[in-house]
């Protein structure tokens, strides 16, 4: 129940689009608080973005559950006094627009600090809101190159590889919410505005700080943690070999037939292995093909090492461990069909709705004090968009 929840009452507005900023929005959502979404008339741009469910993307649907959407044209000057009549009332405000947007627009930092002496303000950038860079646009892919994930992220080949999915965006959006979360947290009356500031260019570096750190010590990239952990083909699909011990390299050597690898120079620790990856991995590459997925996982687990199957979303979400936790519960979506989304770790099942494009509109200006008729004008003037029961 809503009112069980630790944020209820409080109040965040919600300006955001993409992934980082509406993920922030809507963790807060999920703990209780009423957020109130503000997108343009045309929708939050990330809607559009990807394989569409009930009208809507996947990442809209599953970081704007629980919202209520207000379509709000933000360069009208009615607009700007909605945004900032609905700041006035917030604990918390969220924005992720490049830095020096909002402030044109008149909603940023000081023009809603006026309002709300108290304000707890995050701004969600790719970049940061200081430095030469600031003004760049920034998305996932451009976060993962630039941290440097993408050259620990390696092809057989020694390439650089993209991960296909959007884990900057979505880390960034849990820092953000975690900041704002100890802003509220220590807050006293009369303390005064906080502006938070969260970039993906920090959140990608602080989910790599060991590697990070042991370059700048060192001097050069982070060593190959455990070699020859990775991925190889089986004679039916792709397995993941890991270890962390030298017994459990001694394993994965007998579970292969190749005893005598554990005394080969080359390969007697990790720091020789770290010298010779190609070569050994040639050797289990050549090894490993020859029998199936099953076989082998089953092996080197006898063995006291680590192999596991690479699965892809359709198997983790048919796993026995994935049902027997309730890992990804289905949900009934706006179109009447089920779809699966994994719960938020240490809350239950969040089954809250996904908003229309303004789907309360007139709800969150009738709070305001808006008569239905000041309503219908501003509908009728393109400032507001949208429906309600009003």
């Amino acid at each position: 129940m809503a009112g069980d929840k630790p944020l209820t009452g409080l109040v965040v507005l919600d300006m955001s689009q993409g992934i980082a900023g509406p993920s922030c929005g809507g963790h807060f959502a999920e703990h209780g608080a009423k957020v109130i979404k503000i997108e343009p008339p045309e929708g939050d741009w990330i809607r559009a973005l990807g394989g569409r469910i009930a009208g809507t993307s996947s990442a809209a649907t599953l970081y704007n559950r629980g919202k209520s959407s207000l379509a709000l044209d933000l360069k009208t000057p009615d607009g700007v006094d909605i945004a900032l009549k609905l700041a006035a009332r917030a604990d918390v405000v969220i924005e992720s627009a490049r830095p020096g947007v909002m402030d044109r627009l008149g909603v940023g930092f000081e023009a809603v600090k006026a309002r709300q002496p108290d304000v707890v303000y995050v701004s969600i950038s790719g970049w940061g809101q200081r430095g030469p860079d600031r003004e760049k646009p920034m998305v996932d892919t451009v976060a993962q190159a630039v941290s440097g994930l993408m050259t620990v992220m390696k092809s057989r080949d020694g390439s650089p590889s993209k991960m296909d999915s959007p884990v900057i965006d979505a880390i960034t959006g849990l820092y953000a919410f975690q900041a704002a979360s100890m802003a509220l947290w220590g807050r006293k009356k009369g303390a005064g505005a906080r502006h938070i500031d969260i970039s993906l260019l920090q959140s990608a570096a602080h989910i790599q700080g060991p590697n990070l750190l042991e370059t700048s010590y060192f001097g050069r990239q982070p060593v190959v943690l455990n070699p020859p952990a990775g991925n190889y083909r089986t004679s039916d699909g792709w397995m993941a070999v890991t270890l962390v011990t030298e017994a459990q390299f001694g394993g994965i050597c007998r579970a292969i037939g190749r005893p005598e690898l554990t005394a080969d120079p080359r390969f007697v620790s990790f720091a020789t292995r770290r010298e010779h990856i190609p070569a050994l991995r040639q050797i289990l590459d050549e090894a490993i093909a020859q029998n199936t997925t099953a076989h082998w996982t089953a092996v080197i687990a006898r063995e006291g090492a680590l192999a596991s199957r690479v699965n892809d979303y359709v198997d983790w979400l048919a796993h026995p461990q994935v049902v027997a936790n309730e890992a990804a519960p289905a949900h009934i979506l706006a179109d009447g069909k089920p779809g699966r989304i994994p719960h938020l770790p240490g809350q239950p099942p969040n089954r809250a709705p996904m908003p229309a494009i303004g789907g309360q509109s007139r709800d969150v200006l009738a709070t305001l004090g808006m008569s239905p008729q000041d309503i219908n004008a501003l509908i009728a003037k393109g400032v507001v968009t949208g429906g309600g029961s009003t």
